[in-house]
């Protein structure tokens, strides 16, 4: 970026030096129309401001069209994060819900031996 302003600035200059330089008085004529006699120097200046001018204009739509994107793109960055983090909360609440369920049933074993050796101790009731 800082190239570019440079590159600019001496764009400027040696427009400014070449408008004084140039001096004479001159008759601009343009699709029928035609100026008094003015310096060369102020036409040139004019001519170079509605260059910069219009270079701007054409500069701006697509940088606007750039910022509306940004936008539109860290707003979906951020509704994504709302959704991982109620999915991550969830997740959390589930895992506990299932841990305490878990805890909270009977453990029912028997012993190897016992299922083994008597048929009838298999049914608990």
């Amino acid at each position: 970026m800082r190239i570019l302003t440079l590159l600019a600035l001496l764009i400027a200059i040696a427009a400014v030096t070449f408008a004084l330089q140039n001096s004479a008085p001159v008759a601009v004529q343009f699709l029928g129309w035609r100026s008094l006699d003015a310096s060369m120097a102020l036409i040139l200046l004019i001519t170079f401001s509605f260059g910069v001018l219009f270079g701007f204009v054409v500069s701006l739509f697509p940088a606007i069209k750039g910022m509306r994107k940004r936008s539109e793109l860290t707003r979906k960055i951020e509704q994504q994060t709302s959704d991982i983090e109620d999915l991550n909360r969830q997740l959390t609440e589930a895992t506990h819900q299932l841990q305490m369920l878990q805890s909270a049933q009977p453990q029912h074993y028997l012993p190897e031996d016992a299922s083994l050796n008597n048929p009838s101790d298999a049914y608990i009731e």
